[in-house]
């Protein structure tokens, strides 16, 4: 087990692509009408849905694997330079729609009460302008926090157990709330933390997981039922069902991502823009499917028109998942160099 601990961590790689699959599978399936297959729909929803944990989970293992060699300031620059930017860049189309074409539904009361730069503010300090962008206002909290983290893993390391009862705040809060980015950063705290440790720890992780994975297997079983079968929360049964697929998941990959070969590569590599993109060939597929199948403009309700199944499932998250790869691959082409300041990847 040491050797491999000491090679590039290609399972952290792996899994990174795979998680980004399953952050478009979940933000695809609202997009399709499920009242025929209903169990299948909240079966996809339920594995694919809050795949975001996995993400933080890789950013924390990713944190601590690199710190050997961290500098806050060069840290935050390149997250300047690779994250915010390229959020500010493709955030426009979204606030132009937004603010100045039609109205996001959802918001606050009084959200469009307020002028053109408070209503622009107010999306990108929270990410709602665009559904997965809500990511980068709560990361942006770790990024902050980075010293702390650094002093919990370098001088406090008896902070990790801290992680068992911020599961249990998160199991019972949810990541709602009225304090958006704040919540959320609340919510995901002890999942990248777990990432930190199992970094940290992570041949006797990986022991400890290879001999209690029956008992994970349960703890995700549980959380699947509490959910397909809509038991009373809190507890939210995401959170237990996110933390064992976790765990599961990067030791199945640390065992056999070879598996996966170089086939995962490219998309973990280009994942982060993935992420930053795919909402508008969510949106865009939808508004065009719409208008083929019922002759009107999509208004930013009810475009539930194409029948949810395996088949129109994965040909939509596919569609989605294969544009954005190839948007970005020409971006890549475009902006050489400098394509991650513009599309994060």
């Amino acid at each position: 087990m040491t050797s491999k601990d000491d090679k590039f961590q290609q399972h952290i790689h792996v899994f990174r692509g795979v998680a980004i699959i399953l952050i478009v599978c979940a933000h695809t399936v609202p997009s399709l009408d499920w009242s025929a297959n209903p169990v299948l729909g909240k079966v996809i929803d339920a594995i694919a849905n809050q795949s975001s944990m996995f993400f933080f989970f890789i950013a924390g293992y990713l944190f601590q694997y690199l710190s050997t060699r961290f500098s806050f300031g060069r840290y935050m620059i390149q997250k300047l330079k690779t994250v915010i930017l390229p959020y500010l860049i493709l955030s426009v189309p979204a606030l132009i729609v937004f603010t100045f074409l039609t109205r996001r539904i959802g918001l606050w009361s009084w959200f469009y009460d307020l002028p053109i730069w408070g209503q622009v503010g107010l999306f990108m300090l929270t990410g709602k302008h665009l559904a997965p962008l809500w990511f980068v206002p709560t990361i942006t909290l770790f990024y902050l926090a980075a010293p702390l983290f650094l002093f919990i893993d370098r001088r406090f390391r008896l902070g990790y157990w801290m992680i068992v009862p911020l599961l249990v705040l998160s199991g019972y809060l949810g990541r709602g709330g009225q304090f958006g980015p704040l919540n959320f950063a609340l919510y995901l705290l002890p999942i990248y933390m777990m990432g930190m440790a199992f970094c940290r720890y992570r041949v006797p992780a990986m022991q400890l997981v290879s001999r209690f994975w029956p008992l994970l297997l349960l703890m995700a079983g549980l959380g699947m039922a509490g959910i397909l079968l809509e038991w009373e929360s809190p507890p939210y049964w995401h959170v237990p069902l996110k933390v064992a697929m976790t765990l599961l998941i990067t030791w199945m990959l640390w065992r056999h991502h070879q598996i996966f070969g170089t086939r995962l590569n490219y998309i973990a590599e280009v994942s982060f823009g993935i992420f930053f993109i795919h909402a508008y060939f969510i949106s865009l597929i939808k508004s065009v499917m719409y208008l083929m199948i019922t002759g009107h403009i999509y208004t930013g309700e009810g475009a539930e028109v194409i029948p949810g199944n395996a088949v129109s499932f994965v040909a939509y998250a596919g569609s989605v998942l294969g544009i954005s790869v190839a948007t970005i691959w020409l971006a890549q082409k475009v902006f050489k160099d400098r394509s991650r300041m513009v599309i994060g990847a």
